[in-house]
């Protein structure tokens, strides 16, 4: 029985986080997917280079030094980097001679981001493994890279001008791969974890908002104003806060003589999609708060004598108060932006993570976070 013992370097958060939900079932998948009579064991550490390397030559060395070190015999390093080959979006590139291979978090898209990661990691083994023992795929596990892009179509590649690369795999059409890089990149940000980063603004939101609900102004105004009233009032309030934010922290990133513009783009896009899908879920939480407190607090008697409806109220107009006042309160509470935790905003940034984890690199050395590893003993 042949003993093959595999590597994943991948960088701090998301990247981690996937590698440890999948890393059990990658022994029981390869043998699927793999034909032979093979034992698999997988080792999973965490490096800032491999998120703080955008050339896959700046990671391959250090990669290939620790697969020796570890005596592994390959090495799958997973990033949350963006990976570019002139105009094309990389989704994953190998190197076949180094037993080395890199997979880029953002070119997969967003949800679900596990079960792609999953089934890449399988693919890029497979690529490594099967050229050096001339093993038969099964039928099954010939498309197993492709479905993972159901609405666009993966490019295999055999770069002839590059060293390190054996085999790349592309999105088409390009346009495809920028936008689930941008799609990627926000979801590996994470923005539904920032909520706790907008504490102050929430709490100003809510008491701005209890303050306006005091005059008869916001609650007349709920009962005359149109749907679509209120949906442009909502889009303003959220590009202010998101607009507030950028200027407040000073995240988007300005041109620079060394910096890469492609690169800076794309942050900014990211940054300003991240920050519009946290103040979203900020504003939602907002409106409920509202609606329930409203619905507790504010009876049909006390709604028809602030509006001068005639009728009853019905949960409709309750709603559209509570939706005015958020939209209001969220406006106000865009002041309270400057006021968070500048380190706790910047780090939901791809730009501020790189810095960072350059910085990391740098003072501190690599890094090798034994709280990440999770070996799998030999079966």
């Amino acid at each position: 029985m042949e003993k093959v013992r595999i590597g994943i370097v991948s960088a701090p958060e998301l990247p981690t986080d996937i590698a440890r939900k999948i890393i059990d079932k990658l022994p029981s998948l390869l043998n699927k997917h793999i034909v032979g009579d093979i034992t698999y064991s997988v080792d999973l550490e965490a490096d800032p280079l491999v998120g703080a390397a955008e050339n896959i030559d700046d990671t391959l060395d250090e990669a290939v030094q620790r697969k020796k070190d570890q005596q592994w015999d390959f090495v799958i390093c997973i990033t949350d980097l963006p990976i570019f080959s002139g105009k094309d979006v990389v989704a994953a590139d190998a190197s076949v001679r180094h037993g080395f291979a890199q997979i880029s978090v953002p070119a997969f898209g967003s949800m679900p981001m596990r079960k792609r990661i999953q089934n890449a990691v399988v693919q890029m083994i497979k690529e490594l493994y099967i050229p050096r023992t001339l093993a038969q795929e099964s039928k099954k596990s010939k498309n197993l890279f492709q479905q993972q892009f159901p609405f666009s179509r993966l490019r295999r590649k055999t770069p002839n001008n590059e060293e390190n690369v054996d085999v790349r795999f592309v999105i088409s059409p390009r346009m495809t791969g920028k936008m689930r890089l941008v799609s990627g990149m926000t979801f590996a940000n994470r923005p539904w974890t920032a909520l706790g980063s907008f504490r102050r603004v929430l709490a100003l939101a809510f008491a701005t908002g209890s303050y306006i609900s005091i005059f008869k102004t916001p609650w007349k105004l709920s009962v005359t104003y149109s749907e679509e009233r209120f949906i442009i009032l909502m889009i303003i309030a959220i590009l202010s806060m998101v607009a507030w934010v950028i200027f407040a922290h000073n995240l988007w990133e300005k041109p620079t003589t060394k910096g890469d513009k492609r690169l800076r783009r794309l942050y900014n896009r990211t940054t300003f999609l991240t920050l519009c899908v946290a103040v979203i879920i900020n504003y939602v939480v907002l409106s409920i708060m509202f609606l329930g407190a409203i619905a507790i607090f504010v009876s049909p008697e006390l709604f028809k004598a602030f509006t001068g409806l005639k009728e009853e109220p019905s949960i409709l107009y309750y709603f559209q108060l509570a939706w005015l006042v958020t939209s209001l309160g969220t406006l106000t509470g865009a002041i309270g932006a400057g006021l968070e935790d500048e380190l706790v905003i910047r780090d939901i940034t791809y730009g501020y993570r790189q810095k960072r984890r350059n910085s990391e690199i740098q003072y501190g050395g690599k890094t090798n976070t034994s709280q990440y590893a999770s070996p799998i003993k030999d079966e």
